[in-house]
């Protein structure tokens, strides 16, 4: 007669999971994250002690906490293989460009330097421009 009982899983031992809606998802334990996660792409499972922080798939949940689970923020991701392509648009002098043209392969560092360069020039000119002020000498008003 005993034999159909069915060991229920006490609020201790479950492992809960507040969805970004607010439902409650309870499980069993032990389970691991991928385990959750398979029925909710694009989603990640956080710890509740610390800040919104990526559990890893493979982590163990442990009975008796609660967890969040958060949808994953896209990133775009910038490649410099093979395949890709990146755009730049920059404004620089013939000199300059003759410059980078001669040499066969200009590495990055250098790139960015010639950049950073006609970036302080171009400032130094502007403040140059913005610091002249005409000198106006005052007309006297009389009859």
């Amino acid at each position: 007669m005993g034999n159909c009982l069915v060991p229920q899983i006490t609020r201790s031992e479950a492992i809960k999971i507040m969805k970004i809606d607010g439902k409650m998802l309870t499980y069993a334990s032990p389970i691991k994250v991928y385990q959750v996660l398979e029925g909710f792409p694009g989603h990640m499972i956080s710890d509740p002690l610390s800040m919104p922080q990526q559990l890893s798939l493979m982590s163990d949940m442990l009975s008796g906490r609660q967890y969040y689970m958060l949808p994953v923020e896209k990133q775009i991701e910038v490649g410099f293989g093979h395949d890709s392509v990146v755009r730049v648009k920059l404004v620089i002098s013939k000199k300059e460009l003759k410059e980078m043209l001669t040499k066969e392969e200009l590495p990055l560092e250098d790139m960015i330097s010639l950049f950073q360069a006609s970036d302080q020039r171009k400032e130094s000119d502007e403040e140059r421009v913005r610091g002249w002020r005409p000198s106006l000498a005052s007309i006297p008003e009389g009859c």
